[in-house]
């Protein structure tokens, strides 16, 4: 992990868990935005699966991107405190026989092997020839939440980042580097005493209710700055002394339907590629 990018990750650690000691420290030339929540409808939903549902090894019905945890097959619990990461809002395309298509990019813990996932992150659908993004958060089991005053534009630079503080409380935090805002949710919705805290993840996800929802053609979505705090360590997804692997979003054994790449810049960066519905 280079210095620059290193510092900077950190800098977005320490800046969203100052409430540890009770003081408000603004990163410099961004704007705080309190969060309007509202739920995201699931009106009819049934019981949801596990919210990562594996196909086969290094692939997913439901999820791509990376996880790293102290031991893929048997991740330490509460061995992970903080995940960041920074992505670029991709621009929608209509495809395939679905009208409306979703497609959502997120940060967070957990959810790799355990029943829980706190995650924060975008999402980016296309219904009636139109593209919409929002910014939402989940304490899955629990439903998720949109931010619904936090903007998102198509190229917009988005980071999140997911910190675990004590006493099963979790400070989620969004940044528009672009537009230079960033909110901040409120813990009465991120306090969980279930969390198992063993995986560290950066995905694009297909959405799921009653099902895994049809999957947006999105271009290219470019990762970079991810990082982890995993047994008191900072690094990156490749840091030596965990384990990671990449996940391929697939329908079927020969059908991929979106493609991480290998990591770069030190295991900083990679790129979620479109290729099916």
């Amino acid at each position: 992990m280079n210095k620059i990018s290193l510092l900077y990750s950190l800098a977005l650690i320490v800046a969203y868990t100052n409430v540890i000691a009770g003081v408000e420290i603004n990163p410099k030339g961004y704007k705080r935005i309190e969060c309007v929540i509202k739920p995201i409808s699931r009106a009819g939903e049934k019981p949801r699966p596990h919210p990562h549902l594996p196909y086969k090894e290094a692939t997913s019905n439901n999820w791509s991107g990376y996880v790293s945890a102290t031991n893929l097959t048997s991740p330490a619990p509460n061995s992970v405190t903080a995940v960041g990461g920074t992505w670029i809002v991709p621009t929608i395309s209509a495809s395939g026989p679905s009208s409306s298509t979703y497609s959502s990019i997120w940060v967070g813990i957990d959810g790799f092997s355990s029943a829980t996932v706190e995650q924060i992150g975008t999402e980016h659908d296309w219904s009636n020839g139109v593209q919409t993004n929002i910014a939402w958060f989940e304490m899955y089991p629990d439903y998720p939440y949109e931010i619904s005053n936090f903007p998102v534009h198509v190229g917009d630079s988005i980071t999140g980042s997911v910190v675990y503080i004590g006493n099963g409380v979790f400070v989620l935090a969004l940044f528009n580097n672009t537009q230079k805002v960033y909110s901040v949710v409120p813990t009465s919705y991120t306090t969980t005493q279930n969390a198992q805290r063993s995986s560290a993840e950066w995905i694009v996800e297909a959405p799921y209710e009653n099902g895994v929802l049809p999957l947006s053609e999105f271009s290219p979505v470019n990762f970079s700055n991810c990082c982890a705090i995993i047994n008191n360590l900072l690094g990156s997804i490749s840091n030596q002394p965990w384990q990671q692997e990449s996940l391929t979003m697939v329908a079927s054994v020969v059908t991929p339907m979106s493609i991480p790449s290998a990591l770069s810049n030190n295991g900083e960066n990679f790129t979620v590629t479109w290729n099916h519905q």
